[in-house]
């Protein structure tokens, strides 16, 4: 005659296996989200610092272009200086000391935009290479919480290709008349034994009649939980 405390205990590794497989796909499931949000991050940070490099750049074409409308300015400035001598009517003075007093102007603008665009690229400079190191510091420790992700993504699914070969050798010992109830459950859930958690089935957490949980945790006969029908068994962690 079958022990049916033998059973049982094949149950409880049943049970144990089904646990793990269940939160091991699940965790398997995230864990790509998680290595994608980690990839967003480090996009996020090569963008940045792209674009303050796209900035330094547009300053820089920016300063030179100023620079050289300086200059022009500046030569047009000593030109029409150079011709004060040579006009010979007031109304030619005066045209010639507005166009100077215009270049005068347009250079004294001009020369402040200069600074102020020398200003911003030293400033920009700085908080380029400040951010340059964080941004470094920031991706190496993304790079390696990718790599801790990536290294558990492996080990999760060896462990569930593992459980997944030993579950059919213990299902095997079982005895037949139970192991058909347990397959019918199987082909239903993904997880058809479960254990007793504070007084309520592991699986749908329906709370069990306290004499059902009782009796469960003798782990001496078969049992199920009125509400879902899964295997009930009582192991510890």
């Amino acid at each position: 005659m079958t022990d049916p405390r033998r059973d049982i205990s094949l149950f409880i590794s049943v049970a144990r296996i089904e646990a793990a497989l269940h939160s091991h796909r699940s965790a398997l499931q995230r864990l790509p989200q998680e290595i994608a949000a980690i990839d967003t991050a480090i996009a996020g940070l090569d963008a940045r610092e792209k674009a303050m490099h796209v900035e330094l750049e547009e300053l820089a074409k920016r300063r030179r272009g100023a620079e050289k409308l300086l200059r022009e300015h500046e030569d047009h400035l000593k030109k029409t200086r150079s011709h004060e001598l040579q006009v010979k009517t007031n109304d030619e003075l005066n045209a010639l000391k507005k166009e100077i007093a215009n270049l005068e102007k347009a250079i004294s603008a001009e020369e402040e935009d200069v600074l102020v665009l020398m200003d911003r690229m030293v400033t920009l400079q700085k908080e380029s290479v400040s951010s340059g190191q964080t941004f470094a510091s920031e991706r190496a420790r993304r790079g390696e919480e990718k790599k801790v992700l990536e290294a558990r993504a492996a080990e999760l699914a060896a462990e569930v290709e593992r459980l997944t070969r030993e579950k059919p050798k213990i299902l095997s010992e079982i005895s037949p008349a139970l192991l058909k109830r347990y397959e019918r459950l199987a082909e239903r859930h993904s997880v058809a034994v479960t254990r007793v958690e504070a007084e309520h089935c592991g699986a749908c957490h329906q709370q069990l009649p306290p004499q059902l949980a009782v009796e469960v945790r003798k782990n001496e006969q078969f049992l199920s939980c009125p509400a879902c029908g899964r295997i009930l068994v009582h192991y510890a962690d």
